[in-house]
């Protein structure tokens, strides 16, 4: 197989060696080699790293691999796993998995893992800079001093912080790291999370809201942490932008399309909210030009994840549980994709 394209790899019914192949996009830059993970999963099974031109993403079904690990920017839908005699397993380099078609896995009897528990604390730090950094209007500052201003007049309006209160989407591992820090900062923390335990509320100290509506009319900040499913998709729509609080900030480091984005340039012209903070956008990495250009829009390119470490424990998270499955034992570094 060669970075340009996929053929067949070429494998016969007597080569007993696990083939696990690492996909990646063109110009993602997740995968430029497979040392780490070759060393981990060496001697169970051999290792190659591809990048898959989107063109040649309807032809995976011809990698023969036993074992996949899957980076975000490549797709594997129904044909795949209608096609693929040779997959015994899917891990997600990432926490969420929306571009794997997991029914159509279920169907041929293929787990799916993915790998919630990686970078935790660096989307949750990144999801606390985006908000200070709108907050205290860092960039309008900075343009004022590059500029040649000194008024410390051009930061505007912002509020006091332990008079706000922020509302966290979905009380996960990062959503639960980031109220932490949000609670650390002085801020009153609400959140709306229908799956989490009844009473987890009363252990952490903070407020419960049972319908998301009233969370987004009583927030002056609002985070996102929920998966991309077909119930959450396009979470926040139009009607519901429309409830936020004049003035409120919004902050997504989860995944794009829980946003609507036709109905968000509407939204910020009524200032609800009036400022955004993404490292996550529907359709990326086309953004709207009219996005990539407004003042009260703080973007980041899908970058909150990362960290050298983080990038580190990732991959070595993901070639753990292919070791795991060659082995035959337990995987504990992935979690299977519910």
């Amino acid at each position: 197989m060669t970075r340009s394209g996929v053929n067949s790899s070429g494998e016969t019914a007597h080569d007993h060696t696990p083939s696990v192949v690492v996909l990646d996009a063109p110009g993602a830059g997740y995968v430029e080699g497979a040392d780490l993970e070759q060393e981990i999963i060496s001697p169970f099974g051999r290792v190659r790293p591809l990048i898959v031109p989107a063109q040649d993403h309807g032809r995976l079904h011809e990698l023969g691999a036993d074992y996949v690990i899957l980076w975000h920017r490549v797709s594997l839908n129904a044909d795949f796993f209608r096609k693929s005699d040779a997959c015994r397993a899917v891990v997600c380099a990432s926490v969420g998995y929306d571009h794997v078609d997991i029914e159509a896995a279920r169907a041929r009897g293929i787990p799916v893992y993915h790998v919630p528990h990686y970078g935790t604390e660096e989307v949750a730090d990144h999801t606390l800079a985006l908000f200070l950094a709108l907050e205290r209007r860092l960039g309008e500052l900075r343009r004022h001093v590059s500029d040649g201003g000194w008024d410390w007049r051009a930061i505007g309006d912002p509020r006091r912080l332990r008079e706000m209160v922020w509302g966290v989407v979905g009380l996960g591992r990062i959503g639960l790291a980031v109220a932490r820090r949000a609670q650390a900062f002085g801020l009153r923390v609400v959140f709306f999370d229908p799956y989490n335990h009844p009473g987890i509320e009363k252990a952490l100290g903070m407020e419960r809201q049972h319908h998301l509506d009233q969370l987004l009319e009583e927030s002056d900040v609002v985070s996102l942490h929920v998966p991309l499913t077909t119930d959450t998709r396009h979470l926040l729509d139009a009607g519901r932008l429309h409830r936020m609080k004049q003035k409120s900030v919004l902050i997504n480091t989860a995944r794009g399309a829980l946003i609507d984005i036709s109905a968000l340039e509407g939204a910020l012209a009524e200032e609800r909210p009036a400022r955004v903070g993404l490292d996550v956008v529907e359709g990326e990495p086309d953004i709207p030009p009219w996005l990539r250009a407004h003042p009260r829009a703080l973007i980041s390119p899908h970058a909150a994840f990362y960290s050298v470490p983080s990038l580190a424990e990732l991959r070595a998270r993901a070639a753990e549980a292919v070791r795991q499955m060659i082995s035959g034992e337990p995987v504990t570094t992935a979690v299977a994709v519910p």
